[in-house]
């Protein structure tokens, strides 16, 4: 069985300790010490990663009673050896402070809200922990954040301790232990007091800052992301700095920053509602710049189209526009993003099926599509065939089946 040091002192950084066995997990070196600093993910906590005998560890799991260290390559030391351990302090240091203060979170809304902390997940940017409630009002959500901050700035000591079945009996845990016989306990000075075997910080005053981020609800439950410590002091340094760059481009005090913005962001609605209007003009104009110049089939004007640029909702509202003209055929085609769109549409004074007319004329090149009697869409043939396509298609409003 692996001693575990770091439930000793989640402090301690270098180690020295036996090698017991040399073997492999899920193809990678892996080391069984007599000893060890190196926690193993488990309850949302992720491993500790450093170096063992000046190699790299890359993930640390537990396999029965012992700690199994997974190498980044083959070891040069063997069994009986003794090595060092070195833990990588600054991910250590990190994964203290969100446990920590996960911790302090549960205990804050157990407490002043009666929610219950069903998981809990410490990843490498951003920590979650998953509520027993549906939704949790904003201004509740400040409240337990200005106490969680309130409370880390009293710096309440942190401490570790192992008790019995009878012992654990009589303290206040927020949910019973899930193992028996020796129960690790992390005490937050008469605060909280949680079966667990993660590693902590000393005091609540290195928890802070802590930030709550946002809320998401998931079924009858709500995910809250937050950051403590150096990641939250991060995440200010960050967003400060960016608030800053926004100041400096509205050249404005950075406070004003958000209603200059709504103003930009209405400004820019406005421009993008007039610039479709005039779109829509332009391609009114242009639609009855083709109707006019297109030939006669059957005496439905047969305009037959194809650009280069045109996405599929431009053609779209060209198809719109042509339909609303009397006695009229589109044969509508664009190659934008090297991918060929067909829109086929004739005007409801019609009995021409253009859904069977596109789907034909895509048959004859080897795809397949269809449509509605007056509307059509398709595609999957090579934007190289398009102007072939439109001819073909041409070809077949002549004959009977295709008749207007």
């Amino acid at each position: 069985m692996t001693e575990r040091l770091d439930y000793l002192d989640a402090y301690q950084t270098h180690f020295t300790a036996q090698v017991c066995a040399l073997q492999s997990w899920r193809g990678q070196p892996a080391v069984i010490l007599d000893r060890t600093c190196f926690y193993p993910t488990s309850g949302g906590q992720l491993h500790d990663a450093g170096l063992l005998g000046g190699v790299s560890v890359v993930d640390v799991v537990v396999e029965g009673r012992e700690v199994l260290h997974l190498l980044a390559a083959a070891p040069s030391f063997g069994v009986g050896d003794v090595v060092e351990g070195v833990i990588d302090w600054a991910r250590r240091y990190d994964h203290m402070q969100q446990h920590s203060g996960q911790h302090l979170l549960s205990q804050l809304f157990y407490q002043q809200c009666g929610y219950e902390t069903v998981s809990v997940h410490f990843g490498r940017e951003e920590s979650t922990l998953d509520l027993d409630v549906a939704g949790i009002d904003p201004m509740h959500l400040e409240e337990i954040e200005q106490a969680a901050n309130e409370l880390a700035y009293y710096a309440l000591e942190i401490r570790a301790y192992f008790v019995d079945d009878r012992t654990v009996t009589g303290l206040p845990l927020r949910r019973p232990p899930a193992v028996t016989g020796q129960i690790r306990i992390v005490e937050i000075d008469g605060f909280d007091y949680s079966a667990c075997g993660g590693t902590h910080v000393h005091t609540t005053a290195e928890i802070a800052p802590i930030k709550l981020l946002r809320q998401e609800r998931r079924r009858n439950q709500t995910r809250l992301t937050f950051l403590c410590g150096l990641r939250a002091l991060q995440d200010y340094r960050t967003k400060h700095r960016l608030l800053l760059e926004s100041a400096a481009f509205f050249n404005a005090d950075p406070a004003s920053v958000p209603a200059l913005t709504q103003r930009l962001h209405a400004q820019v609605r406005e421009l993008q509602r007039a610039n479709a209007f005039l779109q829509e003009q332009v391609l009114g104009y242009e639609i009855a710049a083709l109707r006019a110049a297109a030939p006669r089939v059957q005496g439905a004007a047969l305009v037959e189209y194809l650009s280069a640029d045109r996405t599929a909702d431009a053609l779209k509202q060209m198809a719109a526009l042509l339909r609303a003209q009397p006695q009229t055929i589109g044969l509508l085609a664009s190659t934008a993003g090297d991918k060929l769109t067909v829109i086929f549409c004739r005007s409801d004074d019609l009995t021409l099926h253009v859904g069977n007319l596109l789907r034909d004329a895509l048959a004859a090149f080897g795809g397949r599509g269809g449509g509605r009697p007056e509307y059509a869409q398709g595609g999957g043939v090579a934007p190289t065939v398009a102007v072939e396509l439109l001819a073909y298609a041409r070809t077949l409003l002549s004959t009977p089946t295709h008749a207007s």
